[in-house]
């Protein structure tokens, strides 16, 4: 895969991470309060470190262009939205159980339902990463 390639699928993933995150993070951050059992204000930050949030982005948008790119070669979106969506699933729930285990942030109804949340946010991003993958090439 070509370097500049590799950037645009990556650029794709980042934006869509945002994104998603964002309009996830609106439409269901009042939600998940009912499910916390720690206080949120306890938990959350007043003033998040938004340069953090964003390289967290790239390095998911990479994580992606490299898992569809390089690794598997499923490239369009059919393909990468369900190698995405299983990679998704496995990976918050290994997040998402072990803050459970560890901390008392969410209770484990919503620690599963961020789960679920999370998981369609990296299907969806990985879907976008795979149709930049995929044009041009048939798969």
């Amino acid at each position: 895969m070509s370097v500049q390639r590799f950037a645009i699928a990556t650029v794709t993933g980042t934006v869509m991470v945002l994104l998603l995150g964002f309009a996830t993070g609106g439409l269901f951050g009042g939600f998940l309060k009912g499910y916390a059992v720690t206080a949120p204000e306890l938990v959350m930050k007043s003033s998040p470190n938004v340069w953090t949030i964003v390289l967290g982005a790239v390095a998911m948008g990479a994580l992606l262009t490299v898992l569809l790119g390089c690794w598997t070669g499923h490239t369009g979106a059919a393909k990468a939205l369900g190698t995405s969506a299983v990679f998704g699933a496995l990976l918050h729930l290994f997040l998402g159980l072990s803050l459970f285990g560890m901390t008392t942030m969410l209770d484990l109804t919503g620690t599963l339902i961020k789960v679920i949340i999370d998981t369609v946010q990296v299907a969806l991003s990985g879907m976008a990463v795979g149709a930049v993958l995929g044009r041009g090439r048939q798969t």
